[in-house]
């Protein structure tokens, strides 16, 4: 076995953070997973969208605010955007972008993240645990 592609995996492995089984993410539904990103303290927000896991920092591009800092959600009410609940900013869930002229060219700090043999992983080298 090659020593270079043994030692790939081994931190690839390391670097998994499992979010949840699969089937408990269903369609246009999220968790917010506490870690360290670049060794600062932050939130995750994982979600599912049209059959894809997507996931990023918890924190608006407007302000420096969790997505979810007034209430839960983090899903506008027709489920189609992801929403700010301090300003209502929206973003597309698939990309991050902003939707909004007043953000227009921001993006939400996009992580890594795969489905693997049923489960949901964070696999990002800039987050731990």
């Amino acid at each position: 076995m090659n020593t270079a592609s043994t030692l790939n995996r081994s931190a690839r492995e390391r670097r998994k953070l499992l979010v949840c089984d699969s089937a408990e993410l269903a369609d246009r539904q999220h968790r917010i997973i506490p870690l360290l990103f670049k060794q600062h303290p932050q939130t995750a927000i994982v979600l599912r969208y049209e059959d894809q896991v997507y996931a990023y920092l918890n924190q608006c591009v407007h302000m420096v605010r969790r997505m979810d800092c007034m209430n839960d959600a983090v899903f506008d009410a027709q489920q189609g955007h992801l929403r700010c609940s301090m300003h209502g900013i929206a973003f597309d869930p698939t990309s991050g972008e902003s939707l909004s002229v007043l953000c227009s060219g921001e993006r939400l700090e996009p992580l890594r993240c795969e489905e693997i043999d049923g489960q949901v992983y964070l696999i990002d080298k800039r987050v731990t645990a």
